[in-house]
């Protein structure tokens, strides 16, 4: 029987061969043998909080202010019917309004939560608003108060629904603000903006007197959490009022081809008959600029509508053009208004097919 040389490890027998189990090398230098910990888990992805719904409290509030809305028109409309002050009325119009003001005034102090965001918000616009029409009302028999009262009635306006948004940051007194800036804007343009320029330019001045409301709230609501509430409104504002315009224009120009049919003079002698050809106004150039602002505005809209998302953007941007290039077809009595709508059409059908083609390629690269 022969010795084996000695086992640097435990012999494990199978059978009646030994067999020398080896040691594991050891680790590298300036390595070590503990075990590394698992990393942390991954913060929890917090679940989307559903925005707060008003719930049923706001329907007796709507259903309140509404009532006293209501109160405050009818003594609005018959406080002055007859020219004179009807204390009757009015009295009812200030009451309903000082009862809305309390309202509001009381759940700012006293409210809590969701409820009273409501009451502070809705009869507080409300009563801001019956502030502004109670103050016109009494001091419109005033001499010479057409010159300065709109700009009274504006500033009360703007100064009451600055406070409410301070309190409840809420869009209602955005709005009612810029309700009380385009009062004060209205009455400015009357005193000092149409007077610029001769009387031929009075739609290129509207217009730019539109565009100028529009472009100012706009960038100064910007600075809001409610910028798109106020850029739309304000948009809505300009729609209207471009559009406006232009369907003044087109009147004027019916107005005059229909006295010209009649053979009627259109130089302020109305009772000279005869063949006298239709003095009809030249907007030709007017119709140019305001296209040219209404384009201005259009591209704001889209451009807003694609850094902030809002939808109310993306549909100014549509109905701006959608409804002033028709109605400037029949201002400039246009023969062939089949080519306007064929480049239109083209002009449309051009950028979507990029748009889509872009989209395209980049589906491809990925």
């Amino acid at each position: 029987m022969t010795e084996d040389a000695p086992a640097t490890g435990p012999v494990a027998a199978t059978g009646s061969t030994p067999v020398t189990a080896t040691a594991p090398p050891p680790p590298p230098p300036g390595t070590t043998t503990a075990v590394a910990d698992p990393p942390p888990p991954p913060p929890p992805v917090p679940a989307k909080e559903r925005p707060r719904r008003p719930g049923m409290g706001l329907l007796p509030i709507a259903i309140g202010v509404g009532l006293l809305a209501a109160a405050i028109a009818v003594a609005s409309t018959r406080a002055r019917a007859d020219g004179d002050l009807d204390w009757s009325n009015y009295s009812v119009g200030l009451g309903a309004t000082a009862v809305l003001l309390v309202i509001a005034l009381a759940a700012m102090v006293l409210g809590a939560g969701r409820s009273r965001e409501d009451l502070v918000t809705w009869p507080g616009v409300v009563g801001i608003l019956g502030v502004g029409v109670m103050i016109g009302i009494g001091l419109d028999g005033i001499k010479h108060s057409e010159d300065w009262l709109p700009y009274l009635v504006g500033g009360v306006v703007v100064a009451l629904a600055v406070v409410g948004y301070i309190a409840v940051r809420r869009g209602a007194f955005v709005v009612t603000a810029i309700a009380g800036l385009g009062l004060v804007y209205i009455q400015l343009s009357d005193d000092v903006i149409l007077d610029i320029g001769s009387d031929d330019d009075w739609a290129i001045i509207g217009a730019a007197t539109i565009a100028a409301f529009v472009l100012v709230i706009t960038a100064v609501g910007w600075l809001l959490p409610t910028r798109a509430l106020s850029g739309v409104v304000a948009g809505v504002v300009g729609v209207i009022g471009i559009n406006a315009l232009l369907i003044a224009m087109a009147v004027s120009q019916f107005i005059a081809s229909f006295f010209g049919d009649f053979g009627m003079s259109t130089e302020g002698d109305f009772s000279t008959y005869g063949p006298t050809p239709a003095a009809r106004p030249d907007y030709d150039n007017d119709v140019y600029v305001v296209l040219a602002i209404a384009a201005v505005l259009t591209l704001l809209w889209a451009l807003a509508a694609s850094l902030e998302g809002n939808p109310g953007f993306t549909v100014l941007a549509i109905l701006m053009p959608a409804i002033a290039v028709p109605i400037a077809t029949f201002v400039l009595a246009v023969e062939h208004p089949t080519w306007w709508g064929v480049g239109l059409a083209a002009a449309g059908a051009i950028v979507l097919a990029a748009v889509g083609l872009k989209q395209l390629a980049a589906r491809r690269r990925a």
